[in-house]
């Protein structure tokens, strides 16, 4: 997979500067969504299906010496794994699901912006480590998804420095990648 530096410097960019943009706009439909977001059934179905096909994707992509007529079988269990995920965990977390994905797409990214050469090279890969860490840790401990939404509404002094970080980071993002074009 060829991922270019710039171009993904600038979408994530675009993309925090519209997330923190709304945060900050709309704080009521922002605070409803977010709590909203992690009980959600069906983005952590499609997530979870989607971080499935993609691990045994990148499982088939490895040499796996006298095992490797076992990965025929991958194309079978993707299937069955997201069924019995599905069927036997109903209650999945879609923050779950979303940090696996988050955590399945930063290894790509990773590896396109190693020997890029440029300003977002460093930007990129520091952005996706904070946010593989991040992730890690949301997998983990859940609840602070709502905790973290608590503490910004129970005193609304405190949500401009978090919203004023994440939009800097965005537009830090985003003029990296211009740059880098």
């Amino acid at each position: 997979m060829n991922v270019d530096a710039p171009l993904v410097s600038t979408l994530f960019g675009i993309f925090l500067l519209l997330f923190y943009g709304w945060m900050w706009r709309m704080p009521a439909q922002a605070d409803t969504a977010l709590r909203a977001y992690p009980r959600s059934v069906w983005p952590a179905r499609i997530l979870v299906a989607i971080s499935f096909a993609w691990f045994a994707y990148n499982l088939n992509q490895v040499d796996l010496g006298r095992f490797n007529s076992l990965k025929v079988g991958l194309w079978v269990l993707v299937p069955v794994g997201v069924y019995l995920m599905t069927k036997f965990i109903p209650d999945l977390l879609a923050i779950r699901a979303s940090c696996t994905f988050c955590l399945l797409a930063g290894q790509p990214v990773l590896v396109a912006v190693r020997w890029h050469g440029s300003p977002a090279q460093y930007v990129v890969a520091l952005f996706v480590y904070i946010l593989m860490v991040t992730c890690m840790f949301l997998v983990v401990y859940p609840h602070f998804w709502y905790r973290g939404l608590d503490w910004l509404k129970e005193n609304p002094k405190r949500r401009p420095l978090p919203l004023s970080i994440g939009c800097a980071l965005g537009g830090i993002l985003l003029i990296s990648g211009i740059v880098s074009f």
